[in-house]
Order: structure tokens, then C-alpha cells, then sequence
């Protein structure tokens, strides 16, 4: 189910806009590093993204998402974009965490309310890495 048509703002650490399955702008001024995109995608302390999905080059990997393998063919920078900030505004009953939304969300430990899991700037990255994966 995509949120075609809807203009949406999100609340987190910057401010942007969602038009149809996208957020067009980049997040941050400083371009998005694919190395560490991959980082992030990998590491436990930050998106560990591997607990659910499978990518190209990383042994641990899970299988409850889709593989990451293949993604950057499917989909564009913007598209990639939202998924990573907030994949319920693609798909409202994935199991995948919004990354970068800090509004209306339930069952968030008191001393994390108010903070993304991942930075602009680390979405940015993620982006970057994910457009890598052809």
C-alpha cells in the first residue's frame, strides 16, 4: 500500500516532506557515504538492519525482511529515503521500525521518547549504501 497523493510532514531531528512513496530532499547538506551506510546497516549498536534482512557481503543476516540485495535497482535514493525513515507511510503494518519518526509512536522506553534511531545524517548514509546494491 503506498501513501500516494498525501503530503505528509514528519517530525524528527530535521524537518521534510513525503509526496507519494518519496521524500525527495536528502535529509543533510553532506551527501550520504555508502561505506558507512554499510556500517550502519550492519553494526548492533546502530541500524542492525542485518537482524532482519540479508545483504551482499555481510554473513549475518536475517530473513523475516526482504533482501537487501537488489534494492538499488528497484528503488530510488528518494524512495529508499522514506522506507528508512518511516516504512509505515509505504506499507502501515511492517514490522521494520520507523528509523528517523519521533511522533506517534507507542511502547518507547522513557529515556529514547523524542529520539530517532538513526540520525539524518545515518539515513543518509543507509541511503547511499542501499543505492549501491544492484
Amino acid at each position: 500500500m503506498f501513501a500516494t497523493g498525501i503530503i505528509s510532514t514528519f517530525t524528527a531531528c530535521a524537518s521534510f516532506h513525503s509526496a507519494k512513496d518519496t521524500i525527495e530532499a536528502p535529509l543533510t547538506a553532506i551527501p550520504g557515504d555508502a561505506m558507512r551506510g554499510r556500517e550502519i546497516f550492519a553494526s548492533r549498536d546502530a541500524g542492525n538492519c542485518v537482524l532482519c534482512h540479508s545483504a551482499p557481503g555481510l554473513a549475518a543476516s536475517g530473513n523475516i525482511g526482504p533482501p537487501a540485495q537488489g534494492v538499488g535497482a528497484r528503488l530510488n535514493a528518494a524512495q529508499l529515503r522514506l522506507r528508512v525513515v518511516d516504512i509505515t507511510r509505504v506499507n502501515p503494518d511492517a514490522a521494520m521500525p520507523a528509523f528517523h519518526r519521533t511522533d506517534g509512536l507507542s511502547n518507547v522506553a522513557s529515556r529514547y521518547r523524542g529520539q530517532p534511531v538513526l540520525s539524518a545524517q545515518q539515513v543518509e548514509d543507509v541511503v547511499a549504501w542501499l543505492g549501491t546494491l544492484k
